[in-house]
């Protein structure tokens, strides 16, 4: 009977395994703004805030991260560094109010940083499918410059982007 049940599952289960299984086309649509999404800019990401090269808005960068233990904080993580894990700061100045995503390639850590505090995020969300942006947090900043904080990377790089959203 156990055997029947596990059978009877898997096959009821397998039309949705390969539903969430994309094939993805060879050239993906992207969404609008995230034109450059594909052939980022090549930045490296700083151990400091001093340090940190900005970010324009509405580009797409791969910034190459360091070793976490090398890396000074401007605000501590709320979630707990691997010293196997990579990390970086890079900086982005905002000219006019409104909703921005800071979009990444990979599940890393992000924070927005402003005066040595971290901004609440107004949303998260997943970029769209087959587009390479695996997530998207929202913040409704105002002008200034704020600190762009990569942590808890699994790999030595990833792309990123701070986009104004509609």
């Amino acid at each position: 009977m156990r055997v029947l049940c596990i059978a009877a599952f898997m096959a009821l289960s397998a039309p949705s395994v390969l539903a969430q299984t994309a094939t993805c086309p060879a050239d993906p649509v992207v969404s609008a703004g995230f034109e450059t999404w594909a052939t980022p800019a090549e930045v490296n990401a700083a151990t400091n805030a001093a340090n940190a090269p900005f970010l324009e808005t509405g580009k797409a960068y791969k910034a190459a991260l360091i070793a976490t233990p090398q890396v000074t904080f401007a605000s501590a993580p709320a979630k707990a560094q691997s010293p196997d894990s990579f990390a970086g700061l890079l900086l982005v100045h905002i000219t006019d109010s409104g909703t921005y995503g800071v979009a990444a390639s990979s599940g890393v850590w992000l924070d927005l940083i402003k005066d040595q505090t971290a901004l609440k995020s107004a949303a998260h969300g997943h970029g769209p499918t087959c587009s390479g942006i695996r997530k998207i947090v929202h913040y409704n900043l105002q002008p200034g410059d704020y600190v762009l904080q990569i942590a808890s990377s699994k790999l030595p790089d990833v792309t990123v982007q701070v986009q104004p959203l509609p």
